[in-house]
């Protein structure tokens, strides 16, 4: 599979070259998330997305006609919007959800994409994985992960109305948890954290790496995944 991350900006004010646009990765040709309108141009010939926030899903503020298909884990007003409940198989792809935990008033999920072997997850906005989801996650080649917030325990908040927490993950807590099922962990989804002095910011990213190499995601990076179960 070929990996192509296209933005890797969270929704924050800080940008700089290389960090300028929100999220979206293209893996063939299918489209995960839409956080930009160019992203289009690219002609997937599906788009998952992991949750309707707008860095995630620009069309969430526009007004957008989409003549692929459209797959999310909840019904979207206005849009024909496939809501991804089991396996999807596409273009030769098995797209499988895994739920998160991420926002009080919206369902959001990972995705585990497998092809020719290869496997790759990528986790869209987190703070956990709900326990009884966790076995769904098997070793995978490649792990793309959420980055908003560098300390350990990241955000997460509590809503006083309905008492359900909301938030993001630290990315120490998500490179524990995902390494022992992971050849290679990218880091994208960049915080505000990371734009106030980026080469500091990667060296701390990077110095999270142990068996498994953790890097740093930068918009239009390209990543060949290579099958090898021996890890």
């Amino acid at each position: 599979m070929r990996v192509e991350i296209l933005g890797t900006r969270a929704h924050v004010d800080a940008s700089a070259p290389g960090h300028a646009l929100h999220s979206g990765i293209l893996i063939d040709d299918v489209l995960f998330d839409l956080g930009e309108r160019e992203y289009l141009d690219r002609r997937p010939t599906a788009i998952f997305i992991t949750h309707f926030h707008e860095d995630h899903a620009f069309f969430v503020n526009e007004k957008v006609d989409l003549d692929v298909p459209l797959y999310g884990p909840q019904p979207w007003p206005g849009l024909p919007v496939r809501v991804v409940r089991g396996p999807v198989d596409i273009d030769g792809m098995t797209v499988s959800p895994v739920p998160t935990n991420h926002s009080a008033g919206m369902r959001s999920c990972a995705y585990l994409v497998e092809k020719d072997l290869g496997r790759v997850l990528y986790t869209g906005d987190l703070f956990s994985f709900p326990e009884r989801y966790r076995d769904r996650i098997p070793d995978v080649d490649l792990a793309i992960i959420e980055g908003s917030f560098m300390r350990r325990g990241g955000l997460v908040r509590r809503d006083p109305v309905t008492g359900r927490s909301h938030g993001h993950a630290g990315i120490p807590d998500l490179v524990d948890l995902l390494a022992p099922l992971s050849r290679r962990i990218v880091v994208t989804h960049l915080g505000s954290w990371f734009y106030k002095d980026i080469n500091a910011s990667v060296r701390q990213i990077e110095q999270l790496s142990g068996d498994v190499r953790v890097t740093v995601a930068e918009d239009g990076m390209t990543l060949e995944v290579a099958v090898d179960r021996e890890f």
